[in-house]
């Protein structure tokens, strides 16, 4: 069992956030501070494979557990990210028992999955016994499928019934859009639905994770009982900070 779960299963709280920005440097100084996880992003940043892998071995000798968005639920997408050796993999869009079927295919090895088997960085380039790996990577690997859709929701309890995947991720705003409510996730009619999809979720899995845009919404999610919370990301909050800066300067 991962050390993340296990401090899931304790009641702690999560915390960790986006990283964005092609640097090792980045990543590595993110991973010194107290974060539980690190989520490097594939999807809506411009990182490719390579990005990735450099990424995870600046953050390796940290605490932070180094987790991989995958642009899509796509087998060869989550197979080379996996052979890359991350702690764990969050896949976008999985809003059905197909879908969630389909990533626990692309993670499992035959013959119940289509992972092929070339676990390069994974087993350390050859160092560690393949076998060995093959038996016992599902042990420590953390697997989460974004929930962000409308048939998502209607599917959530046949997605949280397949059992590689260890918890889900909430988009807020891709939710949001889905259900006709673009960018009003502050809305009572949304932030219930956060809430009966928190409850539902934490009943089946440990991980029930939200990407929150700031500070005030991070703890309105840890109070609908979402405990793994990303608080922003790289790039959102270094601007953040200069903008703020650059306005305290010119006001004097």
């Amino acid at each position: 069992m991962h050390k993340l779960v296990e401090k899931a299963l304790r009641g702690e709280t999560l915390l960790g956030t986006w990283l964005t920005i092609n640097s090792p440097e980045v990543a590595e100084a993110l991973s010194l501070l107290p974060l539980d996880f690190l989520v490097i992003d594939m999807e809506h940043s411009p990182l490719d494979y390579y990005d990735v892998e450099v990424m995870l071995i600046a953050i390796k000798n940290s605490q932070a557990a180094g987790i991989v968005r995958v642009p899509w639920n796509d087998p060869v997408a989550i197979k080379r990210v996996l052979d890359l050796g991350p702690d764990g993999i969050l896949v976008p869009w999985v809003s059905s028992l197909e879908e969630a079927r389909m990533l626990e295919k692309a993670v499992l090895y035959p013959p119940k999955g289509v992972r092929g088997v070339g676990p390069r960085r994974a087993v350390k380039y050859g160092l560690v016994d393949r076998r060995e790996y093959y038996e016992k990577y599902l042990e420590d690997l953390i697997v989460i499928a974004q929930v962000e859709t409308r048939e998502a929701i209607e599917n959530l309890e046949d997605i949280l019934s397949v059992e590689t995947i260890t918890g889900i991720l909430v988009g807020p705003s891709d939710l949001s859009a889905s259900l006709g409510m673009f960018g009003q996730i502050e809305s009572p009619p949304f932030t219930k639905i956060l809430g009966e999809v928190a409850g539902k979720a934490g009943a089946r899995k440990p991980l029930v994770a939200m990407y929150t845009p700031t500070l005030e919404y991070a703890r309105k999610a840890k109070g609908l009982g979402f405990n793994m919370i990303a608080l922003s990301s790289d790039i959102n909050v270094l601007l953040k900070a200069y903008n703020d800066m650059i306005k305290d300067f010119k006001t004097g």
